[in-house]
């Protein structure tokens, strides 16, 4: 198996993968790279593809659930600073996919542009938002977009633009597409009011998540027109725990994990939450956690 010159000194074997998500849960990635430029990260795909090598994107690690069997394919993760580089043009926020959200939010904010300040909070990478529409009731990441390069699998670049890209409800067609840049439409506004607004919806959002440094996930999203904590609610599960896995009383969808905690564990717990749900008010959970 043999990676193109430019690529093969970026391969590290059995890397694990634990180290590299919220829970701290899973085993090694057979192979694995950190890419320090999209040329770089475009030859990987390519020698991806030519080999035949599953790939899986790593950004923050926040919706990563990782099996203990670990990946066997290539692990690409987007931390390097080359692919989190923000670049502020006029009204225009271009992001690079491994950017963290939080800090192209802060970015929009600084320059005094408006659109992004009431998504202060929501963990994850620019890149891994798009795709998911990350999003709260009166705003979402897609509405901003105007442009996404993405990398075909022959490792060549393409641009979609607005009409091309289609956003829903936590959703849009960008799902399997490997997401190199995004470009972002905004509006000015006065930075001060910017930072208030940003500011006040960071501590809302906060009071509903559990606390940073916790091995906490969000493992269900708020349905499209339902109350999740209603629903965890009237079906009896908030709270409910087995072993070292429990769903959190005060967070609505969040499980938190400790001591020695396996993905098998997660996920029972994750189908016993569901199945009461839908028992009990016929609507059929959705989990933003990718299972690898």
């Amino acid at each position: 198996m043999e990676f193109s010159k430019s690529t093969r000194h970026l391969i590290r074997r059995n890397e694990p993968l634990a180290p590299y998500t919220w829970l701290q849960i899973g085993g090694n990635a057979s192979l694995f790279a950190e890419p320090n430029s999209l040329e770089e990260l475009s030859q990987l795909l390519a020698d991806a593809h030519r080999l035949s090598l599953p790939v899986r994107l790593l950004g923050s690690g926040s919706n990563i659930l990782c099996r203990e069997s670990g990946f066997d394919g290539l692990v690409i993760s987007l931390s390097t600073a080359e692919l989190s580089k923000i670049e502020i043009r006029g009204e225009r926020l271009i992001a690079r996919a491994g950017a963290r959200l939080n800090h192209v939010i802060s970015a929009a904010v600084g320059a005094g542009l408006s659109g992004l300040e009431h998504l202060a909070g929501i963990p994850g990478t620019i890149g891994g938002g798009v795709v998911s529409n990350a999003g709260v009731t009166n705003d979402d990441l897609g509405s901003h977009v105007d442009r996404v390069t993405i990398i075909v699998r022959d490792g060549k670049m393409a641009n979609l633009d607005r009409r091309q890209l289609q956003f829903g409800f936590r959703r849009s067609n960008l799902d399997d597409m490997v997401i190199a840049e995004v470009e972002l439409a905004l509006e000015p506004m006065d930075s001060a009011e910017l930072t208030r607004r940003m500011q006040t919806n960071w501590i809302v959002k906060s009071k509903n998540q559990p606390q940073s440094g916790t091995r906490t996930v969000q493992a269900f999203i708020e349905p499209d027109g339902a109350s999740l904590a209603d629903l965890l609610e009237a079906a009896s599960v908030r709270g409910l725990a087995d072993g070292e896995v429990c769903l959190s009383a005060q967070h609505a969808g969040y499980i938190t994990v400790s001591g020695q905690a396996t993905s098998e564990q997660v996920l029972a717990l994750m189908e016993r939450v569901s199945r009461a749900v839908e028992i009990h008010s016929g609507i059929q959970l959705q989990s933003p956690l990718k299972i690898w």
